[in-house]
């Protein structure tokens, strides 16, 4: 009976394993989509580099901050609302 009952016990720590490694997997897959995105930002701000930024350069790097800031935000609040509904299901499409 002891046995049966570290099985189930088993079963069940795995199953909660597997569910966070899920969604820390989608954490960091978002993540890396933000990271990407800033990349491709930085690369359309910025030209050649020179002894000073222009202002309009600062200022599409100001909005690309803030756009990574946003999507950062965005990304823990939808995660945080997908674990706190359901922790077992975390299809975010």
């Amino acid at each position: 009976m002891k046995f049966m009952e570290e099985q189930r016990s088993k079963v069940v720590v795995d199953d909660q394993f597997q569910a966070f490694i899920l969604r820390e997997s989608k954490h960091q897959e978002f993540q890396r989509f933000a990271l990407d995105l800033t990349d491709i930002c930085w690369e359309l701000c910025m030209g050649t580099p020179g002894r000073a930024l222009d202002s309009g350069t600062k200022l599409c790097l100001a909005n690309c901050v803030d756009r990574f800031i946003d999507t950062s935000n965005f990304i823990s609040y939808r995660l945080r609302n997908i674990v706190l509904s359901s922790p077992k299901e975390i299809d975010v499409q």
